[in-house]
């Protein structure tokens, strides 16, 4: 049974359309990730999903429940928001216990929800501070206590780690997904930080002005990304787009040719284009790249080089006049690489190759 469902969901600003006739089936107890850039129309979802924002077209159900029309109080959700809305007048056991205290429920039942919701937190320490009092990663589970003592059909998730340095952002990624364990509760959670999609998501959402590009899991959206923004926009450091053309051979499976290079072509592409001379983008991830004897496929003059610690990110471009820069990551410390002429390769099978036109992925 689906969680969550979005069906032919839209959402338009007098002339502007934010979101696109958006279908999605989040099953009871997954964590789904809305992955994209600023604007693309993720956080509208999840305020529509919320009751915050009304749907122009399309039918949200919660728990198989039409919840279109229904104010938030009634949908059975629990939102934790990026600024984590706590009350400064209260302490942390008043924000955690006051919807519940609004809804009249029994002060000993009250009591038993807040202190179980700040023992799986570890904030039970913490109960008689307030928010002025607490620092930004104790803030946060204090917001989502308040949302685990709802004990709703869907936890809804805002950017919440955005305000945080990267090293609680680290911690606290850990910290949901154990919790997302304990709980197995449908979470839905929008991010523009593909780390915390990648390590948190059963599945991921990636929107693009207000459309889905891809849903899939984190491997499926990384390995076989379905259109050219998923490949760009997936992996760290991103994946080296090129165009090109097909180029058929009596033997062999193609060459993909382009300016100043020849790659060979994977083998199940020549199935897959209909005409030679049709343009086309090849994508390689960073890396799938390795260093080759001689003379290779790719020949750059390296421009930069970053050492991470246990590999590099060597930056460089080929010989052709206004040829696009190439990243590839090589073991350890690649500083003698720098302004070096080096040959790279890679697999054919490693490769992706997209329609120009469409940008849609041509693998099977």
């Amino acid at each position: 049974m689906a969680g969550l469902e979005l069906n032919n969901v839209a959402k338009r600003f007098g002339d502007v359309t934010v979101v696109e006739q958006l279908d999605l089936a989040v099953r009871e107890g997954e964590f789904v990730v809305l992955l994209g850039e600023s604007g693309c129309g993720k956080s509208t979802t999840l305020r529509m999903v919320a009751g915050l924002e009304t749907v122009s077209e399309g039918q949200i159900r919660i728990g198989g429940r039409d919840v279109t029309e229904l104010p938030p109080m009634s949908r059975d959700i629990a939102m934790v928001f990026q600024n984590y809305a706590l009350y400064p007048h209260m302490d942390v056991a008043q924000n955690m216990s006051f919807a519940l205290s609004l809804a009249g429920r029994p002060v000993a039942e009250v009591k038993a929800k807040v202190a179980a919701a700040a023992k799986v937190l570890n904030i039970e320490h913490l109960l008689s501070r307030r928010p002025k009092e607490l620092s930004g990663g104790q803030r946060q589970r204090v917001a989502i206590g308040r949302a685990i003592v709802r004990e709703p059909k869907v936890f809804l998730f805002d950017e919440p780690l955005s305000n945080l340095d990267a090293k609680l952002r680290g911690h606290m990624r850990a910290e949901l997904a154990l919790l997302h364990e304990r709980l197995a509760k449908t979470t839905v959670y929008v991010t523009h930080d593909q780390v915390e999609a990648m390590t948190l998501a059963d599945r991921i959402v990636i929107f693009d002005k207000g459309r889905i590009q891809q849903v899939g899991t984190p491997g499926e959206v990384f390995n076989r990304p379905a259109t050219l923004f998923v490949a760009a926009f997936i992996g760290m450091p991103g994946m080296n787009l090129l165009p090109v053309r097909f180029a058929d051979q009596p033997a062999g499976n193609g060459l993909l040719r382009g300016d100043g290079f020849e790659l060979p072509a994977p083998g199940w592409l020549r199935a897959r284009v209909q005409a030679e001379d049709r343009p086309l983008v090849v994508g390689i991830r960073p890396q799938s790249l390795r260093i080759a004897t001689g003379v290779g496929p790719l020949n750059l003059r390296v421009d930069v080089v970053e050492y991470l610690g246990t590999e590099s990110q060597v930056v460089g471009h080929l010989a052709a006049p206004g040829s696009a820069r190439i990243t590839a990551t090589v073991q350890g410390d690649a500083h003698s690489l720098l302004h070096a002429a080096v040959a790279f390769t890679a697999d054919p099978e490693d490769m992706h190759v997209f329609d120009a036109a469409s940008g849609q992925s041509l693998r099977p």
